[in-house]
């Protein structure tokens, strides 16, 4: 479940930072192309500068626009004759932010896989990485997993804060992706929420009537309006036409991430509830120990042995090694844990035994 968090969110949002950037591949280089009346010989305004202007102060579309007959009762979606005295209208801005929102997503996203790692503080890995090692000769296997029982015969019943820290990134994890979800539909102006929904029931509407989405939150053509004086230092309003093509990528990114994190916050829903499940449920614990056995009667019997001295951490540490050690190894890795884990309960046991002849 982590994976699907810090590696293939996490290059998923780096993927969708570096396509929005590269503009070179839909834009011929251009964040905004506006226009206006006339050649643009003969505009009081430099096309670099209003270029610029409508890009950094931001365009704008018209609500009422959105719906309508194209060359026909509208210039574009969004864009349609404008009276500045009684129109409403919807300020575009976001497309400056969209990399930098994308790239930061994709921090959040790997964070938690940090601090689950400042946690777990290598203990796993140190484990693995021994396991690694194992060959298949008999008795080298043997001294391995001999040492490698000593360990945990030693450290029996010290792993449970590591296990509820390991919990707590879980939840980590499921709160990340409702603070995603959250923080686009901030970002796009309560838009994000129905997103996907309204693009799939746009589908079935009718072209001539219906309203898309898309168009409504990632217009591809846009309004900007540019004041300046004129000689006698009249204000004068000038009208521009902006084209937008880093829209028509903005708008499939963002299609795509409302079904993924949907997706993702479900999985990872039921990913939570299922270790919450483990850890109040220890028969099926050692179910799942049992499982990893593959029914080899001598780890069997060294499971039913042990169980009753394994807490919550012992077990998440056994069920690590089981997930990461061919079925044999892990068997052989219980029988020498039982056994030792016997050796230990009896040497414990005769020197209570001298203590109390010794007192008397």
């Amino acid at each position: 479940m982590a994976v699907l968090h810090y590696r293939i969110t996490t290059l998923l949002l780096m993927g969708c930072c570096i396509l929005v950037t590269a503009l070179d591949w839909i834009g011929n280089g251009n964040s905004i192309t506006c226009v206006m009346e006339g050649d643009s010989d003969s505009w009081t305004i430099p096309p670099k500068v209003i270029n610029t202007y409508c890009y950094i102060m931001s365009t704008f579309t018209l609500p009422r626009a959105l719906a309508g007959d194209v060359g026909k009762d509208v210039a574009a979606p969004g864009v349609g004759a404008y009276d500045a005295k009684t129109d409403t209208y919807t300020v575009k801005a976001y497309y400056q932010w969209v990399p930098f929102v994308l790239f930061l997503q994709a921090g959040m996203f790997y964070a938690p896989h940090l601090l689950c790692k400042m946690w777990e503080g290598g203990k796993v890995s140190g484990i693995i990485s021994g396991l690694n090692a194992i060959v298949l000769d008999r008795a080298e296997r043997n001294n391995k997993a001999r040492v490698l029982a000593q360990y945990l015969v030693d450290n029996l019943n010290t792993h449970n804060i590591w296990a509820i820290k390991i919990f707590i990134t879980e939840i980590i994890y499921f709160l990340n992706v409702i603070l995603n979800l959250y923080f686009i539909d901030v970002f796009l102006d309560g838009e994000f929420r129905k997103y996907g929904l309204e693009v799939v029931s746009m589908m079935e509407d009718n072209p001539e009537d219906r309203c898309d989405p898309m168009a409504r939150i990632f217009p591809k053509v846009t309004k900007c309006t540019f004041n300046k004086f004129g000689p006698t230092g009249t204000l004068m309003r000038r009208d521009a036409l902006c084209v937008l093509p880093v829209n028509i990528i903005n708008e499939k990114i963002y299609v795509f991430l409302w079904f993924w994190l949907l997706i993702l916050m479900a999985v990872t829903a039921l990913a939570l509830l299922y270790s919450g499940f483990l850890l109040v449920a220890p028969s099926v614990r050692q179910m799942l120990l049992r499982s990893r056995a593959a029914h080899q009667s001598g780890a069997l019997s060294a499971l039913d042995q042990v169980n009753r001295f394994m807490e919550v951490g012992d077990w998440k540490i056994f069920y690590i090694l089981g997930i990461n050690m061919e079925p044999l190894v892990f068997g052989e890795l219980m029988e020498e844990f039982a056994k030792q884990m016997e050796d230990a309960n009896h040497n414990s046991v005769t020197q209570e035994g001298q203590k109390k002849v010794t007192q008397i």
